[in-house]
């Protein structure tokens, strides 16, 4: 992994918590406000820091993290960095930064909301859908048979050009986005 890309090629971000409060910051790695961590510069010791470290593996072999507070070398700050796959699966609460606005829905730690395909609109699309990505486009298809049954589906394209074909009762989740405008 580099600093911008896992092994994988899939993008990664800096993740940091928000002195004081449990919410997170994401950040891209080339973000202005944490080039000090990406570049593990020096700077004048601030005390603790939060950590986050990997504790495990849950059944479906997903990592695991727990948020620590450790005293680091005094003056030394190194980034976190985790994948967007990594960051939905970890538990935590975060938000994009307002700076580098990565490409992450925030979370707040509420249940995610969920739709039907078929009630998929105009504003959804650009929202992180959980499990297939930012959503790009979709089509409604209904068709009526010759014997009279009636066939509907949903095609959606999402980021990265996945595609995928739902039944119109599938249900779809995404994350509550906070305060940010152009999300939909």
């Amino acid at each position: 992994m580099n600093e911008n890309t896992a092994a994988d090629g899939s993008p990664v971000y800096v993740v940091n918590a928000q002195h004081g409060e449990a919410l997170h910051i994401v950040h891209r790695p080339d973000c202005g406000m944490i080039r000090h961590q990406v570049e593990e510069k020096d700077r004048p010791g601030e005390g603790p820091s939060w950590r986050l470290q990997e504790i495990g593996r849950d059944g479906d072999g997903s990592a695991i993290y727990r948020e620590t507070r450790v005293r680091t070398d005094p003056g030394v700050y190194t980034a976190d960095y985790m994948t967007g796959a990594e960051l939905r699966e970890s538990g935590l609460r975060y938000r994009a930064c307002r700076i580098c606005r990565p490409p992450v829905a925030d979370h707040d730690g509420l249940t995610p909301i969920s739709v039907k395909a078929r009630s998929l609109n105009e504003g959804h699309l650009g929202r992180e859908f959980i499990g297939w990505g930012i959503l790009e486009g979709y089509t409604v298809t209904g068709t009526l048979n010759e014997d009279g049954t009636r066939v509907v589906t949903v095609d959606a394209r999402f980021e990265g050009g996945i595609g995928h074909r739902f039944a119109p009762d599938a249900r779809l989740e995404y994350l509550r986005t906070t305060g940010r405008k152009g999300r939909g």
